[in-house]
């Protein structure tokens, strides 16, 4: 009986680790004017997003402009709609929102990601790992799933950035790995 309740608590904290870092919420506001990019399509470059303070709630607004081809080994593809399936490697304690409720873009539509939430982790970068499908047919069928489309800005990679509250925001430097979400959270919060 033992084994069977372990097997249960682990498999339960496994579902709900997997959902974690998505907003149940969603209730945001509908400001797709915010989205509209001056330089092609994608997300905001990662250094116009502003450091995340550890240990205070933070709502940190990312604009987006969804792709209108994109582009691969075998040619180009139309895209007619792009959804946002999952957003791993946020900082421990933040989860992710759309200013769409079911997280789906037609093409040159623009939008938000929201990161919300409070977190301990470690101050640094963190790469965040953002999976979409496309619809590249206009049938409304999302193929191309689980594609960890990175090419989100002109660095080919989203970075947010956790910083110890009252210091300045460390610069970016993509030549870092970056830091992986819960591996190691601040038990106290200290001002340098």
């Amino acid at each position: 009986m033992k084994n069977a309740f372990l097997l249960f608590a682990l498999i339960s904290l496994f579902c709900y680790n997997t959902n974690a870092q998505h907003c149940e919420d969603a209730m945001v506001p509908n400001n797709t004017a915010f989205a509209k990019l001056q330089d092609g399509m994608g997300f905001i470059g990662s250094y116009a997003i502003p450091c995340i303070p550890q240990g205070i709630n933070n709502e940190v607004q990312i604009p987006l402009k969804n792709f209108r081809i994109i582009k691969h080994l075998n040619g180009d593809d139309t895209v007619y709609a792009m959804r946002i399936e999952s957003i791993t490697n946020l900082p421990e304690g933040m989860c992710w929102v759309t200013n769409k409720a079911d997280n789906t873009f037609a093409a040159g539509e623009g939008g938000s990601l929201i990161i919300r939430g409070t977190t301990n982790d470690k101050a640094g970068q963190y790469n965040l790992n953002i999976v979409v499908s496309f619809d590249i047919t206009g049938s409304g069928t999302f193929s191309r799933a689980n594609e960890n489309y990175n090419k989100v800005s002109k660095s080919g990679r989203m970075i947010l950035r956790v910083s110890v509250p009252g210091s300045v925001c460390t610069p970016l430097d993509y030549s870092l790995p970056g830091n992986v979400a819960g591996a190691e959270t601040t038990s106290t919060i200290e001002k340098q």
